[in-house]
């Protein structure tokens, strides 16, 4: 018991210590990409923090299975350049005593794991596509600055755009003036109000222009026409903010009863993540493995490389499920097995080997 504790131990302080690294690197990417955005116009600052935030948790999950199988290669290198591992297993403790310490903290591990991807993660990914839904109906999202004239178009196509102010939620156009020219024809629109909201039939931004009017002339004939309306629509280009999918923000339960491939394929996914933090445990055990002059780091790159394969076997399956180019009834299982069998054929080796040159073996003989 106190060996067990002793191990769970050991790979939680490195696990943590893995995990807040990588997620330090990854928000920062993060940071980085939508402060990008936000100085080019294509993002409003004040969902930048949300945004990290909420992208955040979505990434931080799925580095969980490297960041454990990097703290516990880096736990046992510990133990084994400090021959701690070699009195261990000159002390009679084999690989059960060594895989119930692992399981006294992958197993809790893996619950919270699977409560966040199955309960969470849908709720943080719905309200990342809220808020990029309310940033696409933003005036600045459409490129209509506040408080100074806008000009654009070439030749004898322009148009110069003029918001005075916007209500208290940013949303609401106030006192709104927009010059058009296109050919021969020549327009003049105020209004004390417009706002841009999503077609949801056609998933089109459109400027609805409220309580206006409309100034006319054509400059052939220098006809001029004057009317009112209540409402005018103008169909506006949308911003470069990429949106998820919405089967991400699809609770688990509702998944089950979808019959779409792209959701058999989004839900295999999803156990996939759960399940590759203990499939990794199981394997990072007899990858640790190394001599006193190997050091602590001496197989880390092989077992980066072979999570590498493993993750990227993980996403060509969803695809090939998701393409029907393989029945869903298979999904991402095999993925697990192969290296569960890797694991174990490592273990076999390991533990083989040792038995052969046991001294204790020899001398009983």
């Amino acid at each position: 018991m106190i060996i067990q504790r002793y191990i769970a131990r050991e790979i939680k302080w490195s696990f943590f210590a893995t995990m807040l690294i990588l997620l330090l690197i990854i928000v920062g990417n993060t940071f980085v990409k939508l402060l990008a955005k936000v100085s080019t116009g294509d993002l409003p600052i004040d969902v930048l923090g949300k945004m990290v935030l909420l992208g955040s948790i979505s990434g931080g999950l799925q580095l969980v299975p490297i960041a454990l199988l990097i703290g516990m290669m880096l736990a046992f290198g510990r133990l084994y350049q400090d021959h701690e591992m070699e009195a261990l297993n000159a002390a009679g403790t084999g690989p059960a005593e060594f895989y119930k310490g692992i399981a006294r903290f992958v197993v809790p591990l893996t619950i919270v794991v699977a409560v966040l991807v199955l309960w969470v993660v849908p709720q943080v990914e719905a309200l990342n596509s809220d808020i990029r839904d309310e940033v696409r109906q933003r005036p600045e999202s459409a490129g209509i600055p506040v408080g100074e004239f806008m000009q654009s178009g070439r030749g004898s196509n322009q148009f110069t755009l003029f918001v005075e102010d916007l209500d208290e939620k940013q949303v609401v156009m106030q006192r709104f003036f927009m010059h058009t020219k296109k050919g021969n024809e020549e327009n003049i629109i105020l209004a004390e109000g417009a706002i841009l909201f999503i077609d949801k039939r056609s998933g089109d931004r459109v400027l609805q222009i409220n309580d206006g009017s409309r100034y006319g002339r054509d400059l052939t004939t220098d006809a001029f026409e004057v009317f009112r309306f209540a409402e005018h629509g103008v169909r506006v280009p949308p911003i470069n903010v990429s949106s998820s999918t919405k089967l991400d923000a699809l609770p688990t339960l509702q998944l089950f009863k979808e019959t779409s491939l792209a959701a058999k394929a989004e839900l295999h996914w999803r156990f996939a993540v759960i399940l590759a933090a203990p499939v990794m445990a199981f394997l990072a055990f007899p990858l640790s493995f190394s001599t006193p002059r190997q050091g602590r780091f001496g197989k880390l790159a092989l077992g980066i490389l072979l999570f590498a394969v493993y993750f990227n076997l993980l996403i060509t399956a969803e695809s090939m499920i998701e393409k029907a180019t393989m029945p869903s009834w298979v999904g991402l299982w095999w993925v697990h097995l192969i290296f569960i069998a890797l694991g174990l054929w490592m273990l076999k080796r390991r533990y083989t080997k040792r038995k052969l040159v046991d001294p204790h073996a020899s001398t009983a003989s």
